[in-house]
């Protein structure tokens, strides 16, 4: 399974590159020949004031798979927000979905996963 995101708003130069990226994933296969798994989380129609930098990273694909759990952004839009919510928690049944609001980061360009990488000592 790949989960992968796509941006609706038809002003956004995101959009078109995540509309190719679908079209290329739906149409590979893994080393055996089968066609992948692809599920889509579309991103959040609007976001929190204040979140409106070009650098901001709002989209639901940089969630973290940890202990039992799966720890997913939340921006705000109740409906995108509920959706990707609902979506995770089907993939992901055996874990707890929490989302968490992370503008903070998001405001840098990053995500919940690019945070809980791994730093060099």
């Amino acid at each position: 399974m790949v989960v992968a995101g796509l941006d609706t708003d038809p002003e956004s130069f995101d959009r078109d590159v995540t509309v190719r990226h679908l079209e290329i994933l739906r149409a590979a296969t893994d080393a055996k020949g089968r066609k992948l798994d692809v599920v889509v989380l579309e991103a959040p129609v609007m976001t929190r004031p204040g979140s409106d930098s070009e650098d901001f990273a709002a989209g639901y694909i940089n969630f973290y798979l940890c202990n039992g759990g799966v720890i997913a952004p939340e921006f705000g839009d109740a409906d995108t927000d509920r959706a990707a919510k609902d979506e995770l928690e089907r993939l992901f049944p055996d874990r707890r979905v929490v989302q968490l609001n992370i503008d903070a980061i998001a405001a840098g360009g990053g995500g919940i996963h690019c945070t809980t990488q791994q730093e060099p000592a």
